[in-house]
C-alpha cells in the first residue's frame, strides 16, 4: 500500500511538474506576443521610420517589400494567358504609342531625360526598355492592369482595355534594349520600315522566359 501510495504521489508531482513547466512556456511565448505587438505599435506611432520619397528606403525594409511583390505577381499573374498574336507588328506599334503616352513619363525612354515625375519616385520607377530586362508578358500584364500598392504604379486596369494592357507589355518584351530611331519610328510613324533601314519587327516569344 505504502509503495502504491509512494507511486501516486510521485506520479501526481511529475503531472504538476509538467503541467508548471507548459503553463510557464505559454505565459513567457504570449509575454513575448504582447512585447513584440507593443514594441511594433511604438515603432508605427511614434514617426520616427522615414516615409518620404526623398529618402531612400531601409534596405531591409525595401527587400522585404521588393520579395513580398516579386512573389505576389507570379502567383497571382498565373491565370493571365497571353493572345495567341501578341507580337504582331500592330500589337507592338500600338502599345509603343500608349506607353510613350502612359508610361515613359516615369520609366523613361531611350536617350530621353526622365522627366521630373520620374526623378521625384522613390522606389525609383524600373526602366522597363533596358537590354538587360525579361518582361515576361503575362507578369507585365499583371502589373500593368492591377498595379502595386504603396508605390507610383497605378492600375491601369480602371481605365484601359486588356487588349490595350497586352500591347504594352508586347512592346515592353519585344523591343528591349530599342534604339532611339526605333522608338521614335514606333511612336510617331506608320510604316513598318522606313528609309533609315530600321526594322520595326520584334522577336519571338520565348516560352517560359520571365
Amino acid at each position: 500500500m505504502e509503495n502504491r501510495s509512494s507511486q501516486t504521489l510521485y506520479g501526481t508531482h511529475i503531472m504538476l511538474s509538467l503541467r508548471s513547466r507548459v503553463t510557464t512556456i505559454v505565459a513567457t511565448v504570449a509575454a513575448l506576443f504582447f512585447l513584440l505587438v507593443a514594441a511594433g505599435l511604438a515603432f508605427v506611432y511614434s514617426g520616427m521610420y522615414d516615409v518620404s520619397a526623398s529618402s531612400k528606403d531601409n534596405p531591409i525594409m525595401a527587400k522585404l517589400l521588393h520579395d513580398t511583390y516579386e512573389a505576389s505577381m507570379h502567383r497571382h499573374a498565373r491565370s493571365d494567358v497571353a493572345p495567341g498574336d501578341l507580337l504582331s507588328f500592330e500589337n507592338i506599334r500600338s502599345g509603343a504609342k500608349m506607353y510613350d503616352s502612359s508610361c515613359a513619363l516615369c520609366h523613361g525612354a531611350p536617350d530621353r531625360p526622365l522627366s521630373l515625375i520620374g526623378q521625384g519616385i522613390q522606389p525609383a520607377a524600373p526602366s522597363l526598355l533596358s537590354a538587360s530586362r525579361r518582361n515576361k508578358p503575362e507578369l507585365m500584364f499583371w502589373t500593368i492592369k492591377h498595379g502595386v500598392n504603396m508605390t507610383a504604379m497605378p492600375s491601369f486596369g480602371k481605365t484601359q482595355s486588356d487588349q490595350a494592357i497586352w500591347q504594352v507589355a508586347a512592346f515592353i518584351y519585344a523591343e528591349r534594349g530599342i534604339s532611339k530611331d526605333k522608338y521614335e519610328q514606333l511612336v510617331h510613324r506608320n510604316a513598318q520600315v522606313d528609309n533609315t533601314g530600321v526594322a520595326l519587327t520584334g522577336p519571338k516569344l520565348e516560352p517560359g522566359k520571365k
